[in-house]
């Protein structure tokens, strides 16, 4: 499923808005960045723990995202050839940021 189609889908829940992050539109939970679409790389980005992205780049599922030489330890780019699995990757994310809201 095409990252608008998700995107529109977690719109309607509770505290996931849509927004912008660098002049592009993404996902946000109370605020918080969750995923958007990175068009420079064709690759959905999303936020989750360290250890996630750490282990999703070591699957080869993931890559590093660098932005002005500024290494995001929480932010991971999953390339156009995952799109298949973006809504699970999204919902991830999602779940990481509500996680992160609402401690336990």
């Amino acid at each position: 499923m095409p990252y608008s189609r998700i995107a529109e889908m977690c719109a309607k829940e509770p505290g996931v808005e849509l927004s912008t992050m660098m002049k592009t539109p993404c996902i946000r939970y109370m605020g918080d960045f969750v995923a958007m679409m990175f068009e420079r790389e064709d690759s959905l980005i999303v936020k989750l723990s360290a250890d996630r992205v750490d282990a999703l780049i070591a699957s080869g599922e993931g890559f590093e995202f660098n932005f002005t030489k500024t290494t995001f330890k929480e932010w991971v780019l999953i390339p156009r050839r995952f799109e298949h699995q973006y809504e699970a990757f999204i919902r991830e994310a999602l779940d990481y940021a509500k996680a992160r809201k609402h401690p336990h």
